[in-house]
């Protein structure tokens, strides 16, 4: 059974330039029915998510994507494009500036803040480098790791976000693994309506954000309901944790293919 982190590294592939081979390792049986299921683990339980798996949890009555996905995203999802379709698709749609762009990044579908200091940018949107990625540069340097390259003038980039939470995961930092992902997932609500509007062309991409949509939902809803109890306030303890276990997160293993960071 695949583990949460590697699903997430997988989705990360997703939204990431790789190569061919490691397309091709991905896709295959039984890896990407390994990834199928442990998404659909993670919509069902909001437990589940970074979860050792293990026989009896394969055991458990689950339900089926189609619960979850339209049988179109469903459809998409069990044939996902060639290595060429991929990269074809990327170069429509996942490079700025074009008229059907579609970039993967959170600052894009995001509105700055104010700031500490007045900005002419202040509450603008559809720009790079706003908030979120401060925020994301910041965090993977005081994980002693670096953005790479490819993603310098958009560390809060998808597949960059996901990789960091499959980092925490894999680094036993469950909580702040989806306290993160509960936070910086908010965005993709309104990507996911930019997707739409590509038409057909966009079916897998629009499949895999709503596993990540439905994903979010389940930690949300889990982290609001352990906060009632708790009877204290999420959003700013949450960033918090997150923060706090950047200090603390050993970097990486870096040998493993399919990992931005």
């Amino acid at each position: 059974m695949m583990e949460s982190d590697e699903m997430l590294a997988v989705l990360s592939a997703c939204f990431a330039p790789v190569e061919r081979d490691e397309w091709a390792q991905l896709t295959a049986q039984p890896v990407w029915a390994g990834f199928l299921d442990a998404a659909r683990r993670a919509l069902q339980d909001d437990d589940a998510l970074g979860e050792p798996a293990s026989p009896i949890s394969r055991a458990r009555m689950r339900c089926p994507l189609q619960d979850f996905l339209s049988a179109g995203e469903v459809k998409a999802l069990f044939a996902p494009p060639t290595y060429d379709e991929k990269r074809a698709f990327a170069a429509r749609h996942f490079t700025g500036g074009l008229p059907d762009s579609a970039v993967p990044v959170e600052s894009l579908y995001a509105t700055w803040s104010n700031g500490a200091l007045p900005s002419p940018f202040s509450r603008c949107a559809g720009m790079y480098q706003g908030d979120s990625a401060r925020y994301m540069k910041d965090l993977v340097e005081r994980m002693g790791m670096d953005v790479p390259p490819q993603f310098a003038a958009c560390p809060d980039h998808l597949a960059l976000e996901l990789d960091l939470a499959a980092v925490l995961l894999r680094s036993g930092a469950r909580d702040a693994a989806r306290q993160f992902l509960a936070e910086r997932l908010v965005w993709l609500t309104a990507y996911r309506m930019r997707l739409l509007t590509l038409g057909a062309d966009a079916g897998f991409y629009i499949g895999l954000v709503d596993v990540l949509v439905g994903i979010r939902t389940q930690l949300a809803s889990g982290a609001d309901a352990v906060e009632a109890r708790a009877g204290r306030g999420a959003g700013a303890e949450a960033e918090t944790e997150v923060e706090a276990k950047a200090g603390v997160v050993a970097a990486p293993n870096t040998n493993r293919s399919h990992a931005c960071i």
